[in-house]
């Protein structure tokens, strides 16, 4: 072989691994730069770094991400439940770590903390992804909730009241989902229970609440009723109002008539259409004029005064209540006295097949 063609060979050689060398150098350089760019693309995309930015907000105050309305009683505003959530984290250190149930690659689950408080659960979602080297795949994350977690409140109220009465808490209704055990019977209405459909007692209960609960009840007339409060229970009665004019006069006749009856004035017969036939009143009636009626014989005209109705109670279209008072006056000559015989009782009047008949009476009368 020639000089020359040594000379050629060598050179070609020569150039031929100094080209290899600059190729690669070329490829490792980029793909060294590229690698590092699309790692710290990828790292930068961690769903971690969401979280940090969320930690750092609430740690500086901003609680806009926070779902207080999911967290919260229904009977109290979420600022109460965010005022609350606010001094728990105060002066504490927040930080996070990703739940261990959390299996969903597109939706993980992170727990909140202040110092070792568990405070919030987090939920991120993906909302895009990209390919990189074709082996990475790079997402865009986004909060998809932040529930605030916090011990309940210590307030409970429990309420109760006829059903026909309304309940608001805080100025929101109270229904269903409050109620505790079954309606359970005024003995007050044992009797009329037998003629007429009478009221029944419910009992709500509410507990959690942050703050001491404003009480309001209201009759089925849209009256507000006046509660008893015993510590945490409130308890509204019937309330009596004005007695309609033609049930105070039927009331005051129909108590005078039976006043008669005591005294000797009517019979028992003629009064028995103001009762239901199966009434306990009328064998009551009978025993006293039996055995007590002597007591007024032979007295001069009786005289009424002081007459008065109040406590109007209409607990449903076929059933009301009325208390009716008067004095009545009586001089009995075989005994040289006057006495004066006090009535105050309370009438309940029931619509028994289109007729309003007494199905009850209570003395008011002071023992």
């Amino acid at each position: 072989m020639s000089k020359t063609q040594k000379r050629s060979s060598i050179g070609f050689w020569v150039f031929y691994i100094i080209f290899i060398l600059v190729l690669v150098g070329f490829w490792i350089y980029f793909l060294n730069g590229v690698i590092k760019k699309d790692l710290a693309i990828y790292e930068a995309a961690q769903p971690g770094h969401v979280m940090e930015e969320l930690v750092s907000k609430i740690q500086e105050g901003d609680l806009s991400s926070m779902n207080f309305v999911e967290s919260s009683s229904r009977f109290e505003s979420p600022d109460v439940y965010k005022d609350a959530f606010t001094a728990a984290i105060a002066g504490k250190t927040v930080t996070f770590k990703e739940n261990e149930t959390s299996y969903d690659s597109n939706a993980p689950v992170y727990e909140l903390y202040a110092d070792d408080a568990h405070i919030a659960t987090v939920n991120i979602k993906s909302v895009s992804s990209e390919q990189l080297m074709f082996i990475l795949s790079v997402q865009e994350w986004e909060i998809a909730s932040v529930t605030p977690l916090y011990e309940a409140g210590s307030n409970e109220v429990v309420i109760e009241v006829p059903d026909s009465y309304t309940v608001s808490v805080n100025g929101v209704a109270v229904d269903e989902r409050e109620l505790v055990g079954e309606p359970t019977d005024y003995m007050e209405f044992e009797i009329a229970a037998q003629y007429v459909e009478v009221p029944k007692k419910l009992t709500y209960s509410i507990s959690g609440l942050v703050s001491a609960p404003s009480v309001e009840v209201k009759d089925a007339a849209g009256n507000v009723v006046a509660c008893e409060q015993d510590g945490n229970t409130y308890t509204a009665g019937f309330a009596g109002g004005e007695v309609p004019a033609d049930i105070a006069d039927s009331a005051v006749t129909n108590a005078k008539n039976i006043s008669d009856i005591y005294a000797g004035d009517r019979t028992l017969s003629s009064m028995k259409s103001l009762f239901p036939e199966d009434s306990y009143l009328i064998p009551l009636f009978q025993n006293y004029i039996n055995h007590d009626l002597w007591m007024y014989s032979g007295h001069t005209t009786p005289s009424f005064s002081e007459e008065a109705t109040s406590n109007y109670i209409r607990y449903n279209d076929s059933f009301y209540s009325v208390e009716v008072s008067f004095v009545k006056t009586m001089y009995l000559p075989k005994r040289s006295m006057t006495v004066h015989d006090k009535t105050h009782n309370t009438y309940y009047y029931a619509n028994i097949n289109g007729n309003w008949l007494i199905v009850d009476m209570i003395s008011m009368n002071e023992e």
